[in-house]
């Protein structure tokens, strides 16, 4: 019989959350992968929504697990520390994610995270901004009561972000 692990756990937690907004008509959902990467041995799930009526700025919760933190989990004799990795990417037009609502983002989010820009030029695409946040510990199973809320902020943030001119 299959045992979820941690990954699995966490990534269907921060899913269900997501896809209930869907329904409920405040997302909308425009992707999702769920990836193995069999030569490392690790996982990732990125699940890709915005608020239902601005697709122009769009949000990736990315989710990684790699062979150290399911040796962790499985491993009796090893000292690593099951869970998983947290990566947020805000993305968007220079309309949509301009310079001042990524200082809004920043100061929404707290000091206690480390943060990263990116202007990305395409001769494809055009211009498309990128704003990352990620957290610098690893998330574990005893931390899904609060994802309920880190969805939930991160629609709000969403909303502050769309309506700042």
């Amino acid at each position: 019989m299959f045992d979820p692990t941690a990954f699995d756990n966490i990534k269907f937690m921060i899913q269900a959350e997501v896809y209930d907004r869907d329904l409920a008509g405040l997302f909308h959902v425009h992707s999702r992968k769920d990836l193995v990467d069999l030569a490392t041995l690790s996982r990732e799930s990125v699940i890709t929504f915005s608020l239902k009526d601005s697709a122009d700025l769009r949000v990736s919760l990315v989710v990684k697990a790699d062979l150290e933190k399911l040796a962790g989990e499985l491993l009796p004799s090893s000292n690593a520390l099951p869970g998983v990795s947290l990566h947020i990417l805000y993305f968007g037009t220079e309309r949509s994610l301009m310079a001042e609502r990524m200082d809004l983002l920043e100061w929404m989010w707290g000091t206690e995270r480390r943060y990263e820009r990116k202007k990305i030029d395409s001769d494809q695409t055009g211009t498309t901004y990128e704003w990352h946040v990620y957290f610098e510990r690893i998330i574990t199973e005893e931390m899904m009561d609060e994802l309920g809320d880190l969805i939930s902020f991160i629609g709000e943030s969403l909303r502050t972000v769309t309506e700042t001119e």
